[in-house]
């Protein structure tokens, strides 16, 4: 499996890793059930009944899921779906500000910016890669109203500090845990601390629909507004609590943002093999982490002592340019992907790089001004933006250890031939 090789696949040497392409499958193939219920589905009922049938069961197999701390449970067509429903509940309006991380997946604030929201950009923790509660707090103003809190790659956000944060502010706190299936801060499972959480079930996450999101909360109003939102008639007349609210069944707030049935059938196959799946995955990831610190030129990933990563979102340790002198982040993941490494940068920049978050006018309202996030230099999010690594989430142990050693046998092939690999870099360059 492994090759020690005179010289580095990139200057004609034999790669390391002989495995072919791509090392992380996912999502995993359906088993027999589940191509059954699907079909079973198709011939019974294809439309979108309110909360009923495979919906329901999802719903009540999600609360479940979160030891049954949550009271609602609301599926939506999209994780971005459910996101824009939590802040539309969550009473965010035009010059209402939400702070949020600097470094996250764009779909957890762009939401806000549809409801003529105003997003501010905190810096994150480089531990945590959540939000920063000084960054968070330091970044309030009296038009504060909403925290999103992203828990990151699947690692828990410092929730004792945002909570108290939040309520010395009369914050309402919205979790996105679209990363965070299963994620636990002290014993406590993610989703389970703020007024509103969002978990993603888009094909990538561990518990997938292909398409999907889901909202939970145990604030009334929460509930009845984002169902309003996406949930008109017969689910709306049957659960919204708030009766001049109810009074809008018929229309909702005018919009459609269920869930396909089709995509209900598959979450629920999807979380019925989450346990096992992830405890895989842990076994995998724990290995691969102790194995990269024998690495001088990587940081592995930090996993808190009072934290369970749950669902494990995608391995990100940070490249240490420092032990690598002459060798860009670029170069090097070109020299182990022609040791045979599935490798690259994380795909998603600072949120104050793009256009949307970083321009001074509105693109859905023009004429409208909003706040202009600046992308400062000397943060901890630049530095995970430019240093991050991206690498498989393994998933199938304890078959995936041969590969694992496979990779770490190219992370220190590369170390031994730093120098002609700097060299390279300069004739390159």
């Amino acid at each position: 499996m492994t090759s020690t090789g005179e010289r580095l696949a990139l200057l004609g040497g034999t790669p390391a890793i002989t495995r072919p392409l791509p090392h992380e499958i996912w999502p995993p193939r359906a088993e027999e059930a589940e191509l059954t219920a699907l079909a079973a589905q198709r011939n019974d009922d294809i439309s979108i009944r309110g909360s009923s049938g495979p919906v329901r069961e999802l719903e009540d197999a999600f609360r479940a899921f979160l030891d049954d701390q949550v009271r609602w449970a609301v599926t939506f067509n999209s994780g971005t779906s459910a996101l824009f429903a939590a802040y539309f509940a969550l009473g965010v309006r035009e010059d209402v500000e939400v702070v949020g991380p600097a470094l996250t997946y764009h779909a957890a604030l762009s939401p806000v910016h549809a409801l003529r929201g105003e997003v501010v950009l905190a810096d994150i923790d480089p531990l945590t890669r959540g939000i920063d509660p000084q960054a968070l707090e330091a970044a309030i103003t009296e038009r504060t109203k909403v925290v999103t809190v992203v828990h990151q790659w699947g690692h828990p956000c410092d929730m004792d500090a945002v909570m108290r944060i939040a309520e010395r502010h009369g914050l309402r706190v919205l979790e996105d845990c679209s990363h965070a299936h299963g994620s636990r801060y002290k014993g406590r499972l993610c989703g389970t601390f703020g007024d509103a959480a969002v978990f993603s079930l888009q094909a990538n996450k561990a518990v997938f629909a292909g398409e999907g999101g889901i909202l939970v909360t145990n604030d009334a109003g929460v509930h009845d507004r984002a169902t309003l939102l996406g949930h008109y008639r017969d689910r709306c007349r049957e659960e919204i609590t708030d009766a001049a609210l109810r009074d809008h069944w018929v229309t909702g707030f005018g919009l459609k943002l269920r869930m396909s049935p089709f995509n209900a059938i598959v979450a629920l196959h999807s979380l019925a093999a989450f346990p096992e799946r992830k405890e895989a995955r842990h076994s995998a990831l724990r290995y691969f982490g102790e194995r990269l610190a024998e690495v001088d030129y990587i940081e592995p990933v930090h996993v808190g002592e009072d934290v369970d990563m749950g669902a494990w979102y995608g391995y990100k340790p940070l490249f240490l340019p420092e032990a690598l002198p002459g060798v860009t982040r670029k170069q090097l993941i070109t020299a182990l992907r022609a040791e045979g490494m599935e490798i690259g940068a994380p795909s998603g920049p600072r949120l104050s790089t793009l256009p949307l978050y970083a321009s001074a006018e509105s693109p859905l309202f023009p004429g409208t001004p909003k706040h202009a996030n600046v992308a400062a230099p000397g943060t901890a999010a630049e530095r995970v933006e430019q240093q991050a690594l991206s690498l498989p989430t393994f998933n199938d142990w304890p078959a995936d250890k041969e590969l694992i050693d496979a990779y770490i046998e190219a992370f220190q092939k590369i170390g031994r031939h730093r120098d002609a690999l700097a060299g390279h870099a300069r004739d390159d360059g």
